[in-house]
């Protein structure tokens, strides 16, 4: 069979079963076990892809998975995220447009210990917003930074989502998740450069409004407090991995017990912190899980049918410069982060997009940050992203999303930026792992 027949009939099940309301990773499963009888021999076929389930999430490297996520809801429910950001927010002082500022360094914080850009939003929204709205602000400086920033969740370690890609894609974990770092940091930094110096050209977009006196010692005492202890974790995540200490998966371990005995110290853990920090990681992990069998199978599938080559030959053939190609498949990530959830769109176009990179000879490191912001670019990207969904039913009833649309608009031009500049710069997502001595 033609190999654009086979992915056609893939791809069509697949959005045909979805139209019909079967979540993602069922409506994968059933057109891999339908592909399997018929590509790889009937009952034979099925068994053998049974088999290879058990494989493809028993590996070492997806231990970090449910480390991250547990750290990340240790630390969120406990509050112990939230009091690190009051830290922030009592630095900050009297400044235009503290806010949205305020907003951006919640979203890196808490994003990164998350690893849910959608669940950010959420909460950002609810904790934000109101009082955004309440001192003056107009909407384009209080919805676009909420929504906005998720984008960087996905670079700044330690994230599940990155480990998710490097498993999928077959990307060495720790090289993907320092990697993200220096494109994390530019592109948090031009959103704060966005939001200052429109809030000198617009002064009244973000009203200057009376905080509080702090003395310098209530400060600093709230820093040695609260904030550096939750640096020390991060650290004990991100520089026992640049360092070579640790490996990402003893990195991860070692951080989730760090949250814990930072939970305890302060003693915010008891009983019911635990059991929603648990659940919250156990229904994660087993979605996440759930997708990467099914995502494996359909790389199987695709392989010994030999569309996944023939598709890769077919490519690599057009006299078409492998840039414009490449630019062809974010587009096309940036198209379905309208409709779809990341981890969904990685599980589709993964599978397809590794060959063709590997045989343009693209370091696929650099492909997978890439890939990232354009995985969570789509999220806020007008008319259906997925954020944009949900700070619609957070923010209050006279925000339409006209509204929405408009105020996240310059944020996801300054995603497309960014991603202009690692592709023309790819040492931006290569100089960490490099000074790191990794290959």
């Amino acid at each position: 069979m033609e190999w654009w027949l086979v992915i056609s009939l893939l791809f069509g099940g697949m959005v045909f079963l979805l139209l019909t309301g079967i979540p993602i990773a069922f409506a994968f499963l059933i057109v891999n076990m339908v592909a399997a009888y018929f590509f790889l021999g009937g009952i034979p076929g099925l068994i053998g892809t049974v088999t290879g389930v058990f494989t493809s999430i028993t590996t070492f490297t997806l231990l970090p998975v449910p480390f991250f996520i547990l750290m990340g809801e240790l630390i969120f429910h406990s509050g112990l995220g939230l009091n690190a950001v009051n830290v922030l927010d009592k630095w900050l002082g009297k400044l235009r447009g503290r806010l949205s500022i305020l907003a951006i360094i919640m979203g890196v914080i808490i994003g990164a210990l998350s690893g849910s850009t959608i669940a950010t939003c959420a909460l950002l929204g609810t904790i934000l917003l109101p009082d955004m709205l309440k001192k003056g602000y107009s909407k384009n400086m209080s919805l676009g930074p909420l929504m906005g920033v998720g984008t960087v969740d996905a670079l700044i370690p330690p994230n599940a989502l990155t480990v998710v890609l490097a498993s999928l894609a077959n990307i060495d974990v720790g090289q993907l998740l320092m990697a993200g770092i220096v494109p994390g940091m530019i592109m948090s930094f031009l959103y704060f450069v966005y939001v200052v110096l429109w809030c000198r050209l617009f002064p009244k977009e973000a009203p200057m409004y009376d905080v509080p006196h702090i003395p310098l010692k209530e400060k600093v005492m709230a820093t040695v407090k609260y904030l550096l202890p939750l640096g020390l974790i991060i650290f004990m995540v991100i520089g026992f991995i640049f360092l070579g200490v640790a490996t990402p998966t003893e990195a991860a371990a070692t951080g989730t017990l760090g949250s814990f005995i930072l939970a305890l110290f302060y003693r915010r853990l008891n009983w019911e912190i635990i059991k929603k920090s648990v659940m919250g990681t156990v229904k994660v992990t087993v979605m996440i899980f759930m997708i990467i069998i099914v995502s494996s199978t359909y790389g199987e599938i695709l392989a010994f049918t030999g569309a996944a080559s023939g598709m890769t030959n077919f490519i690599t053939h057009l006299s078409i410069s492998p840039i414009v190609i490449l630019i062809g498949m974010l587009t096309v990530v940036l198209m379905l982060g309208c409709f779809m959830e990341t981890v969904a769109i990685m599980m589709i176009t993964i599978p397809i997009y590794m060959p063709v990179i590997n045989a343009f000879g693209y370091n696929t490191v650099w492909f997978g940050v890439i890939m990232l912001i354009a995985l969570e670019t789509g999220l806020i990207t007008p008319p259906f992203g997925g954020t944009l969904v949900v700070m619609k039913g957070v923010a209050p009833p006279q925000i339409t999303m006209a509204d929405i649309w408009k105020a996240v608009t310059p944020y996801v031009i300054i995603d497309i930026l960014c991603i202009v500049l690692v592709l023309a710069m790819p040492f931006l997502a290569t100089i960490v792992p490099s000074l790191m001595g990794m290959k």
